[in-house]
């Protein structure tokens, strides 16, 4: 047989037009639909297949154009600017992408936006957020606890692994939550992580803040369906749904870490390594530009990914991504993890953008900051030296919590005890408006309250007090309501809502579950809720709590005097933190008793005459709803 001879130069052309006719692909688009009739008529895709770029994307559709087409260094990315005219109906887009005679069609959905009633309602004093951990709160679909093409299983047994609560758990307990008097939940994060752990070296994720995917909701938490069936079930139970978003950083095996679209999207470890977590740099006016650069650039922890918001193309799909979850699941409220790391610039314009979305929104930064300056920095139009704005409406109240902890536990002097609490309480002339804090004895990353106060039942009432009737948004952990302990490594203060699985002896849901719990740990279980929840009920039809203005007396004797009041009420509480009754003269408050003569004592449900002097037992607090005299 004669051979064929083939030329080099015809093999390599061959070759070459191989490479450019392979089927076109579209792998992922994101968002995975979009609405009409939206304020802002613009949205980015972001749409990734192999050699995506190559090919040539078009629109030929009513009311809907393709304005941009972005092509980046990585050619299976290509970012797509559509615009969506206010005549655009609900229905299909097709998108063509077309390359050496090959075309492939995407049908892109815009769907009709849903009646917004009792959807996106924002957050605010009125009322009370109970903060939960998905993992560690119930099990309520056993079913989907191991997945097998999911990296972690289930280990109860193991502080630092998944335990299995779920989506399904939180619905089926709605109500408990509801009686306990909560209006709002705060769930830790629900979207995938699917990341190896270390338990060894404490590295797990059940926690969430690793993110593997910024659309899905991690199936062993349940669906994206299943999230807006609870949130359409709180909202029917009168509870608002507050959801935990981070921009700072992804987990390191979240999709894009195999394929990034550009070398500048998340920052570089080896050149900026980890942070020291010292966020006073951002507002510092005499901050070195390498310590600036540790906290906007660095990466939180080995496993965490910083992202680069300077990055137009992630700044626009974070800002997104955001719309997308407040549109399809009618979330209410947001509470934005490690606030102060991502580019300021960028969380302001994030927040602005979201808020002209959504107006009756509301939005609180983690703003884990030492004291009341650095922290009130962050709300939104604080005189700050450049004339920066970060637009955000609430902050998390790091002074005040650790001033609650703190004078509790130390002995009185001139700036400890009670005093510490007045004085942090005095600087709140700084907030923009510190009734928008978020308040809070506990929460995922701290040490339990009552391990804090050392287990010791009488702080507990004074600190629960306390944060029922400051000025600001109370935030209840799950859990604190039954006394549950906890301090040290992160999973010893996540420990699981006893009753929440099957196998559990005890059911703390219930009031048999809380005497019986009680009784074995020697704790005051049941007393304890009963405290919490009428402070709740009490609390959620009293304005005067929720906006009225605060005045306070210096602390005498580590005891410590406030009035909450209005033009239509007026609350006096009474916070004796020393270990000694305390005999009350009350002509020291008398530019806020005259008029009043009695009052109803909100915690004992106890009338009380007032008359020259109040005794207070040790150790105890009393709310006195003031009565007018007639």
């Amino acid at each position: 047989m004669p051979k064929i001879y083939i030329p080099v130069v015809f093999i390599f052309l061959f070759l070459v037009s191989c490479t450019h006719t392979h089927a076109i692909e579209t792998e992922r688009v994101e968002p995975p639909f979009w609405w009409t009739g939206m304020k802002s008529s613009e949205v980015q895709l972001m749409v990734y297949g192999e050699d995506i770029a190559l090919s040539r994307p078009a629109i030929d559709h009513p009311h809907v154009s393709l304005e941009r087409i972005i092509t980046v260094e990585n050619p299976n990315y290509v970012f797509l600017n559509l615009e969506i005219g206010k005549q655009a109906e609900p229905g299909n887009v097709p998108i063509t992408f077309t390359r050496d005679g090959s075309e492939h069609v995407y049908e892109y959905e815009l769907k009709e936006r849903r009646d917004n009633t009792n959807r996106h309602q924002g957050f605010d004093p009125t009322d009370v957020i109970y903060l939960i951990m998905p993992d560690r709160f119930s099990e309520g679909d056993p079913s989907i606890s191991e997945i097998d093409d999911m990296y972690e299983g289930v280990d109860r047994d193991e502080p630092f692994a998944r335990h299995g609560g779920d989506i399904q758990g939180i619905i089926n307990n709605l109500d408990y939550i509801r009686d306990l008097g909560m209006t709002a939940l705060w769930l830790n994060p629900i979207l995938e992580n699917d990341m190896p752990y270390d338990y060894s070296q404490q590295v797990g994720f059940y926690h969430g803040y690793a993110a593997t995917d910024k659309y899905k909701v991690d199936r062993r938490f349940g669906s994206n369906e299943k999230f807006v069936e609870m949130v359409d079930k709180a909202h029917d139970k009168g509870l608002k749904v507050i959801m935990d978003m981070i921009h700072n950083h992804i987990g390191t095996h979240h999709w894009w870490m195999d394929d990034l679209p550009t070398s500048d999207w998340v920052h570089d470890q080896e050149e900026y390594g980890t942070t020291q977590f010292r966020t006073n740099t951002i507002m510092d006016p005499y901050a070195s530009e390498a310590d600036y650069e540790n906290t906007v650039k660095a990466w939180f922890v080995d496993e965490m990914p910083d992202l680069n918001q300077r990055n137009e193309l992630l700044a626009n799909y974070l800002i997104q991504n955001t719309i997308w979850w407040i549109e399809y699941a009618g979330i209410d409220g947001i509470r934005m993890d490690t606030h102060p790391y991502p580019y300021p610039e960028y969380m302001a314009e994030w927040t602005r953008t979201v808020l002209e979305e959504y107006p009756d929104f509301n939005i609180v930064g983690e703003v884990w900051m030492p004291n009341v300056p650095t922290t009130a920095w962050w709300q939104y139009d604080f005189p700050t030296q450049s004339g920066y704005n970060s637009y955000l409406p609430s902050v998390t109240d790091f002074p005040l919590y650790n001033a609650i902890t703190a004078g509790l536990n130390e002995d009185p002097g001139w700036d400890t005890g009670m005093y510490r609490i007045y004085l942090t309480l005095g600087q709140d002339f700084l907030y923009t408006d510190p009734w928008l804090n978020v308040i809070f004895v506990d929460n995922h990353d701290l040490d339990r309250f009552y391990s804090s106060i050392g287990e010791d039942y009488d702080k507990f009432r004074l600190g629960m007090t306390m944060i029922y009737t400051m000025r600001g948004i109370p935030q209840i952990y799950y859990g604190t309501e039954i006394l549950k302990t906890g301090a040290g490594p992160d999973g010893l203060k996540r420990k699981d809502f006893p009753g929440g699985w099957e196998e559990d002896p005890i059911d703390a849901f219930t009031e048999e579950g809380r005497i019986e719990l009680g009784e074995k740990r020697d704790r005051p279980i049941a007393e304890a809720y009963d405290f919490v929840r009428n402070l709740s009920w009490w609390r959620q039809d009293k304005p005067v709590i929720h906006y009225g203005d605060l005045t306070h007396f210096i602390p005498e004797e580590n005891t410590y005097v406030y009035f909450r009041h209005d033009d239509e009420d007026k609350v006096m509480v009474i916070i004796n933190a020393d270990d000694e009754d305390l005999t009350l003269e009350l002509d020291r408050f008398s530019e806020m008793l005259e008029g009043y003569g009695s009052g109803l004592e909100v915690i004992t449900d106890e009338h009380i005459e007032l008359g020259e002097t109040l005794t207070v037992p040790a150790m105890t607090p009393m709310v006195l709803d003031l009565e007018r005299d007639y």
